[in-house]
């Protein structure tokens, strides 16, 4: 029987607290257990079911009243430091309040900077720490080579411009050359048609037409000097122009070919640094040195932050506080009054509850190893076999 005797004489040790329970929850109907249903327990399986379940509740509520024994002991070890951190006497409280007023300006400065939107993604973070040393450098050489495309582009357009000029005036010339040949054959033609008519003139109505002939003459080489002149000038203009076509045309080839070059320059540049153009990088370059600086700074701050929680937490050992790592979490405790007196309160209705729970198993258990006693000493010929029932509970609690 010392599975059930050691159960069975449990007792709870505590302080009385100067507040009463909640009563919200105080003894609903289903929460009581001091009522049991009567059972037939002469068929032994329907005895040894209920034994067992007897059992299981106390071993059950033993658990859990160990459970709740070491949660009040630690409660009430909180209290105590609570009462000890009060006492501690005005001139000393300085340097730990100090501590507490730098725990809870960084620990918010902490809370800023996690629950900010950061500038950068961890992505781009790492990607430009990762070329930082050069970035600088990348960033100039990309907006050197993009000016310098953007000066090749206006090259091209310019120089396209120039060609089709050229070209429109090359037509020109080579219509009016056209033209010219036209005009000759005409003047040609028209002069031939005043010799046949002078000749006319002459043969049939037997007039002098030599000055005809004369002034046809000289019209026909007035018009002919005429075109050849301008046929002349044309025909070097055009070959002028010609000329100038093709040397459009040699250099626009080169200046494609610088196109190309820097193209390619800058495709590559912009993979490698995995940006679609300069003021990207260089976007980033500002955010990073933004997000380092403001890494470094909370970097710093949790160094101090954890100095100066180890620095409280040394101060409280000094003052025969057994827990001070709870301080940590409730500095605003030490700084405010009514923080502390909120903490007291907290603390005592956790202990209320706990007091509560730890009365519950008790009874619980209390009243399971009551109702075994009762099985065994209404159903003496079952004795023996809730003996055993009760063996092999105590053999399991020792292999737990």
């Amino acid at each position: 029987m010392g599975f059930l005797k050691n159960l069975f004489n449990r007792k709870i040790q505590y302080d009385e607290d100067s507040f009463d329970y909640d009563s919200e929850y105080d003894n609903p109907e289903w929460d009581r257990t001091d009522k049991r249903e009567p059972i037939d327990l002469n068929d032994v399986n329907m005895m040894e079911e209920y034994v067992k379940n007897c059992l299981s509740q106390i071993s059950d509520a033993s658990k859990e009243m160990d459970r709740l024994t070491k949660e009040y002991d630690a409660v009430s070890c909180q209290l105590k430091d609570l009462e000890e951190v009060e006492e501690i006497p005005v001139k000393d409280r300085a340097k730990i309040e100090t501590f507490a007023n730098d725990i809870r300006r960084l620990r918010k400065e902490h809370d800023a900077y996690v629950l900010k939107e950061s500038t950068m993604t961890d992505r781009e973070y790492k990607l430009v720490e990762s070329i930082k040393d050069d970035i600088a450098e990348a960033v100039e050489k990309l907006e050197k080579e993009e000016d310098l495309r953007k000066k090749i582009k206006q090259d091209l357009r310019r120089l396209d411009r120039e060609k089709h000029a050229y070209s429109y005036r090359k037509n020109e010339l080579e219509q009016g050359l056209a033209n010219l040949r036209g005009t000759a054959f005409v003047a040609l033609g028209a002069a031939a048609v005043l010799v046949v008519i002078l000749i006319l003139l002459q043969t049939i109505l037997k007039l002098d037409v030599t000055l005809g002939y004369f002034g046809a003459a000289m019209l026909l080489s007035i018009a002919l000097t005429f075109i050849f002149v301008k046929f002349k000038d044309d025909t070097l203009e055009k070959v002028r122009v010609t000329n100038t076509i093709n040397g459009l045309i040699l250099l626009e080839n080169k200046v494609k070919i610088r196109y190309v070059n820097n193209k390619n320059l800058l495709d590559y540049l912009y993979t490698k640094y995995d940006v679609p153009d300069a003021w990207t990088l260089r976007d980033l370059y500002d955010r990073f040195e933004k997000e380092r600086s403001a890494r470094e700074k909370f970097q710093k701050n949790e160094k101090i932050y954890q100095e100066q929680l180890a620095g409280l937490v040394r101060e409280l050992r000094k003052f025969n506080v057994s827990d001070p790592e709870v301080w940590i979490h409730q500095v605003d405790a030490i700084i405010d009054p009514k923080e502390m007196v909120e903490a007291r309160h907290g603390l005592i209705m956790r202990r209320q509850k706990l007091r509560k729970q730890m009365e519950y198993n008790q009874d619980l258990a209390s009243e399971a190893s009551e109702a075994v006693k009762h099985v065994i000493e209404e159903h003496p010929k079952f004795r023996d076999k809730i003996l055993e029932l009760i063996n092999i509970y105590e053999e399991g609690e020792k292999q737990e």
